[in-house]
């Protein structure tokens, strides 16, 4: 058995013990920064306490809502397409599209306005800081971040609509079943979750799309590739280069090696996404191949709720890149985000 810790970002060493510190209810493990998930997080929280999380939470993020959301989107990335058109090249496409995309996906449903995308923007990096950020700064982000949303909050519930901070709310309020430190929470994971991470997911698709052209402009000829194309390339890339911390509660036989009741593990997704005993060739980026499963949205209890929401959007923005722009190519190097605990491109300069 194993609990689920607190820590936002959960580097170490499998079998590493755990490092002396303040003990969170959800555990301790090892970890290369001071920030932490609060242990009212959907993301730190171990049944029944997740299951009750889960079960309020869910129904705002299903497979119907996303796919009512389709339509939106692919309008949206033709909008955001049609701006690049005329724009001088080489243009970045981070600036332009992989960012702006996912960025209106959820704000517009939760009441946030496009013209603070810079602020999430830098916010979600804070939470994911490394050593990109001092902690005194990266504390100051999460402290702007929750007095944003507290705002944020206050005004739907004043004026509440048929949107995604709605329903929760309406799980906050109906029955006071889900706390407003819980209903914060949720919001940062939302924002990190389902903006973030899917921005850095699509700008580092299509770089691999361009960095061997082939692959791009064979989406380019068979469209009907791009759902099954969208699985392979969320199996060959993770954006996170750390791992799920896991704290042992009993000694536990993983294969040859035993862990120990209090030991910190690293669940390190990548690395099952490349298991060969699961995908034959597993280092060969195969647009073909047909991904049963893979671990890019976690796996269990806590695979991502926002699994589909996440999957429309890099279809659709594969769909419309495709189609508006087939002769696109990578006009210089990308540069990289560094010292996050995700990877993903900062600019992607391309031409057409």
């Amino acid at each position: 058995m194993a609990r689920h810790p607190a820590p936002g970002c959960p580097p170490g060493a499998v079998g590493s013990p755990v490092q002396p510190g303040p003990r969170h209810p959800g555990g301790d493990g090892p970890r290369v920064n001071r920030t932490t998930t609060p242990p009212n997080s959907i993301l730190a929280a171990d049944p029944p306490d997740h299951t009750r999380l889960r079960k309020l939470v869910a129904p705002a993020l299903t497979g119907r809502r996303a796919e009512a959301m389709r339509r939106d989107i692919a309008a949206l990335a033709g909008e955001l397409l049609a701006r690049l058109a005329p724009l001088p090249r080489p243009a970045d496409l981070v600036t332009h599209f992989t960012r702006p995309l996912p960025l209106a996906v959820i704000c517009d449903p939760l009441g946030t306005p496009r013209s603070d995308g810079e602020l999430l923007d830098g916010w979600c990096d804070a939470l994911r800081s490394v050593t990109a950020m001092a902690d005194a700064r990266v504390m100051s982000a999460v402290d702007e971040m929750t007095g944003y949303l507290t705002g944020l909050l206050r005004t739907k519930r004043a004026h509440p609509d048929d949107d995604l901070l709605s329903a929760l709310i309406a799980a906050r309020d109906d029955g006071d079943r889900l706390s407003e430190e819980e209903l914060l929470s949720f919001c940062v994971v939302l924002l990190s979750g389902g903006y973030g991470t899917t921005a850095n997911r699509l700008a580092g698709t299509v770089h691999l799309l361009l960095a061997e052209p082939a692959r791009y402009e064979r989406l380019c000829r068979e469209p009907e590739l791009i759902p099954g194309a969208v699985e392979e390339l969320l199996r060959y890339a993770q954006s996170t280069v750390s791992g799920n911390l896991r704290v042992a509660e009993e000694d536990v036989a993983l294969g040859d090696v035993i862990i120990r009741a209090g030991e910190g593990v690293l669940a390190v997704l990548a690395s099952a996404n490349h298991d060969e005993r699961a995908f034959p060739h597993p280092d060969l980026l195969d647009l073909t191949r047909e991904v049963r499963s893979h671990m890019s949205f976690g796996h269990g209890a806590h695979f991502c709720v926002g699994a589909q929401l996440a999957r429309v959007q890099l279809q659709e923005a594969l769909a419309g890149l495709t189609r508006a722009f087939p002769t696109l190519y990578a006009a210089g190097p990308a540069v990289w985000k560094r010292g996050l605990s995700s990877r993903s491109p900062w600019s992607l300069p391309v031409g057409w």
